[in-house]
């Protein structure tokens, strides 16, 4: 992304919303030291803290401690928690 510095990135998945398989991408802004080793779509696992960050208001960023390299799962995508899902992309926020 091109507002993004050289040590976030985006840890994301695609996520099934529909009965045909229709996904939006979910996921965190992440910050490490070493997010420039990465390429883009490279699957990795992380550990780190969830801390409060800034990205065009006031979101959740993970604080990365140890990032490495994993092989891409059977079925990469994930799925909503359960039938109380809602899609926050259909929400409209007021911005004071």
């Amino acid at each position: 992304m091109y507002d993004l510095t050289e040590n976030q990135f985006v840890l994301a998945r695609d996520m099934v919303v529909t009965s045909d398989f229709q996904t939006v991408v979910v996921g965190f802004l992440c910050t490490s030291d070493k997010a420039k080793d990465f390429k883009d779509g490279t699957w990795v696992n992380i550990s780190g803290k969830i801390t409060k960050g800034y990205y065009h208001g006031d979101i959740p960023i993970i604080e990365i401690d140890n990032i490495k390299t994993v092989d891409k799962p059977e079925d990469s995508n994930v799925y909503p928690p359960d039938d109380f899902y809602l899609p926050t992309s259909s929400l409209v926020y007021n911005n004071p």
